[in-house]
Order: structure tokens, then C-alpha cells, then sequence
């Protein structure tokens, strides 16, 4: 096709969009629902940022704290003139008190466009020796449905409302030509209709993806800065958003070519995005919770209780004896709480935390094995449905799916064992259970916080490259179908 005719094809879809009222009002509303939901987004970034910087002032000032006590005891002669359980040169009374620091996930800049599960998922812990703190004690567990139906942000106005957008751009590209009367005209013109359509329909999705990027980057550049432009998921956000629009250009450009009316146009594609948006990931939200059932919390207490039931029942009561029958434990003699009892229960806590810890393993490792499956089972099937699919690789490219929380959940249990081997050996021991010191205060583990916003684990490419070919099959489709259309 001549590039001049190309230019009064552009000219023509101007003008008719302008005129469409309809199509422009339509359009003001989603545009500013869209910029509420970055607004919203970048909102909830900057509330975590500055709860981060609250938390890490918050230890700051604890462990300051703790060094200034620890040299006021050893100024007095070890004497703490207070209540024994705050004597902070205590390995067992620091471990509770102003010892305990925050696991803290870092937001990456560009979960300001996805909320996912950083909304129901926590981005920081509080690490203590006896609370393992883990995402099934923190919030529900819920899979890709209920995380992109439950949140209203630039996701869910991606996936959900700008397909009907797209659909009022284009349902009656070629059938208004036939209820206008200029189909006639279009049939002894010596162009291609196949080509005008196609040309049609390219210059509709250059312009909405090209203004689309022209309101989101600057508002993006406003409130969250410039440094995500060079990351890949940028880029790749960018390329999959793109292309998610172009599927829906290119099924419009099919539909149309069936060569029904606007209105039969508009319900069959309105169709398609019910069914692809809403029940295909409805049905596989039922299908892996029947597969793949995720037991319950409360098993998971239970089998630490009776974990430590069945110590105490044996194993536990000699440990129990063989520390408070101590006379330095002076345990009889209620109105005194000696040293020898801060050490007591130090041990007590030491060996049962560690049999909670066992038995807890267990049923966390049942617990993972099926999030894991759903997980799975929901990045096998999202080809099935490219709002899934989207909101998937959304979630994976913004740092705020399932799968990054996990990360971070792990990295702070670790953070925990870190901290009870630093802990334990000197509050269970008689030689160090009150040698706990300014230089030990400095050597208190700390979590390093960081950005959880890698997505190798996802095959990002893979997908892309699946939804290219479909999107060039349905053009390719359309426009052969078009090649034979008849009067």
C-alpha cells in the first residue's frame, strides 16, 4: 500500500475517532480511572518506603539503647538496680527484648503498577527466637484469580477494563462500512480491503498503545523516578502490555472479518474477554484447590503443640528438673527471681523452641508443596487466558508475586537461625548466660533488606513469543478471510 495512502487512511481514522462521542468519553473515564490506579500505587510504595525508613530508625535507637544499658550495669559493678528480666547483660533477657530485629523486603519501584500480593503478604517481620513468623501466619494464601480480581491498580485496569476499551476502538472497523453504505464503494475502489483494513486496524492500535505510554511514563517519572526505565522489566512490561493489546486488536480484526453486524461483533468479543478473563481462571481456581487442597493453619499449630506435649511428657520434664532442682535456680523461693532462674529458663526455651521448630517443618513443608503445585499448575495453564497470563508475568516483573514473598519468607527464616545460633550457645550456657557485652551488641545479626524483583524463575520469554505467534496467526487469519470477502 502507497505511503500516501497510508496517510489519508490516518487522517480518516482521526477523524472518525474524534467524532465518535461515545468512544471519547468512554476514553476520559478509563484514563482517569487509570491515573487514580497509579496514583493508588505509588501511594501505597511510598507508605512501605516510609515505614521501612521508620523500622530502621526504630532499631537504630534499640540498639543504641541496649549499648547504653549494657555500659551503665558494667559501670555499676554488673549491678542492675531494675527488674532482673530487663538486665540487658542477659544473652536470654536481650534475646527478648531490644535483641529481635526486622527481615524487611525492599519494594522495588515498579510494584507502584501491581499490587499483587503486597497487600496481603507481609514486607517486613519482626524476628524472635520463639514466633517463626511466616506467610501462612500473616495473611490468606490465595492464587492468581483472587490476587488480580481482589485489587484495584494499574493490573487490573490493564487486564480488565482496557480490552473493552479496546473493543469499542475497533468491534465495527469493517461492518460500519456495510451499515453505512460505503461498502459498495470500498468494492470498486482498486485498493485492497484486506490491506485498508489492516491498515486500519494498525493505525488504531498505534495510536491507543502509542498515547497509552505517552500519559503512563511521565506520570510513572513523577512519582516513582527515573531509575526503572533501564531495568528489563521495564522493558519487558513495556513489550508484554503491548503485545497483550495487540491480541485484542488482532481478534477484533477477526471478528470483523466474519462479516456480522456491529452488534453481533461487540457481543462475541465481549464474550471472548468474559470468558478468557473471568471463567477460564475461575475454572482452574476450583480445579487446583480440588487437586491440590492447601491444609490448614491450624494443623500446623497442632503439631507443634503436640510436639511439645510429647517432650515435656518426657525428655522435657528431666530437663525441666535437672535445671530449676538446681540450688542456684532458687525456683521455692517464689518472692525472688535469682540469676540462676533468667539462665532456667533460657534452656527451657532453647530446647523447646527447637522441637517446635522440627515438628512445624513438617507441616510448613505440606503446606509449601501445595502452594507450590497451585503455583505451577497456574503457570501451565495461563496460556489459556491472556489476563492470567499478564497478570502473572505482571506480578513477576513488579516484584509482588507469590513467588518473590515466598523468597523472602525463606531468607527471613534463615535470618531467624542465624540469629539463634548467635543467641544460644550464650544463653544456655552457665560460663556466658550473663556476659552478654557492648562488642556482642555490635555482632547482633542484622537482616540485609533487599529488592525481590527477580523473574528467571518465570519463562517470560517463552510466553511472549507464544502470544506473538498467536497474535500474528489471528491478523493473518482475518486478513486471508478478508482477501476473500464478498458483496
Amino acid at each position: 500500500m502507497k505511503l500516501s495512502v497510508i496517510r489519508i487512511l490516518f487522517k480518516h481514522e482521526l477523524r472518525i475517532l474524534s467524532r465518535n462521542k461515545v468512544l471519547l468519553s468512554l476514553s476520559i473515564l478509563i484514563i482517569f480511572i487509570l491515573l487514580s490506579a497509579l496514583w493508588i500505587g505509588s501511594s501505597m510504595l511510598r507508605k512501605q518506603e516510609q515505614t521501612i525508613s521508620k523500622i530502621q530508625s526504630s532499631e537504630k535507637e534499640m540498639l543504641d539503647s541496649l549499648k547504653t544499658r549494657i555500659k551503665r550495669v558494667e559501670a555499676n559493678n554488673m549491678v542492675y538496680p531494675g527488674f532482673i528480666w530487663d538486665d540487658p547483660t542477659f544473652a536470654y533477657n536481650t534475646a527478648r527484648n531490644e535483641g529481635p530485629n526486622y527481615a524487611i523486603k525492599k519494594p522495588f519501584p515498579l510494584q507502584a503498577l501491581n499490587v499483587g500480593q503486597s497487600d496481603v503478604q507481609p514486607f517486613y517481620y519482626k524476628v524472635y527466637l520463639n514466633k517463626k513468623q511466616y506467610l501462612t501466619f500473616e495473611s490468606e494464601i490465595e492464587n492468581s484469580f483472587l490476587q488480580f480480581i481482589g485489587n484495584f491498580d494499574f493490573a487490573f485496569v490493564i487486564i480488565y477494563l482496557f480490552p473493552l476499551l479496546i473493543i469499542v476502538f475497533s468491534y465495527n472497523v469493517l461492518s460500519s462500512e456495510k451499515e453505512q453504505g460505503t461498502w459498495v464503494l470500498l468494492k470498486t475502489s482498486n485498493q485492497s480491503i484486506a490491506q485498508m483494513m489492516i491498515c486500519r486496524i494498525g493505525i488504531r492500535y498505534i495510536l491507543f498503545t502509542g498515547f497509552f505510554w505517552l500519559i503512563v511514563t511521565p506520570v510513572l517519572l513523577a512519582s516513582i523516578g527515573s531509575n526503572f526505565l533501564f531495568s528489563a522489566n521495564w522493558q519487558w512490561i513495556v513489550a508484554g502490555v503491548s503485545l497483550y493489546f495487540a491480541f485484542w486488536f488482532a481478534l477484533a480484526l477477526l471478528v470483523n472479518s466474519f462479516s456480522m453486524t456491529s452488534n453481533v461483533n461487540a457481543m462475541v468479543l465481549i464474550f471472548i474477554w468474559l470468558f478468557t478473563g473471568i471463567i477460564i481462571p475461575n475454572l482452574l481456581q476450583i480445579g487446583l484447590n480440588k487437586i491440590y487442597p492447601i491444609p490448614s493453619r491450624i494443623d500446623m499449630l497442632n503439631a507443634e503443640r503436640d510436639a511439645i506435649n510429647k517432650y515435656f511428657e518426657k525428655d522435657g520434664q528431666e530437663l525441666t528438673k535437672s535445671v530449676f532442682s538446681s540450688p542456684r535456680t532458687m525456683i521455692r523461693q517464689a518472692s525472688i527471681v535469682t540469676p540462676g532462674m533468667v539462665y532456667a529458663y533460657g534452656v527451657i526455651v532453647y530446647k523447646s523452641q527447637e522441637i517446635k521448630d522440627q515438628a512445624a517443618a513438617v507441616a510448613e513443608e505440606k503446606l509449601y508443596a501445595q502452594i507450590r503445585k497451585q503455583q505451577e499448575g497456574i503457570r501451565r495453564f495461563q496460556l489459556l487466558s491472556p489476563a492470567l497470563m499478564m497478570q502473572e508475568e505482571l506480578s513477576a516483573l513488579t516484584g509482588s508475586h507469590w513467588y518473590q514473598f515466598n523468597q523472602f519468607s525463606n531468607d527471613a527464616a534463615t535470618f531467624r537461625k542465624k540469629s539463634q545460633q548467635f543467641y544460644y550457645p550464650k544463653m544456655a550456657s552457665e560460663s556466658t548466660y550473663r556476659t552478654f557485652t557492648v562488642k556482642d551488641a555490635d555482632a547482633i545479626p542484622r537482616f540485609q533488606p533487599k529488592v525481590y524483583a527477580d523473574f528467571s524463575w518465570i519463562n517470560i520469554r517463552q510466553s511472549f513469543f507464544i502470544y506473538l505467534g498467536i497474535t500474528m496467526l489471528l491478523s493473518f487469519i482475518g486478513y486471508k478471510r478478508l482477501l476473500e470477502a464478498k458483496k
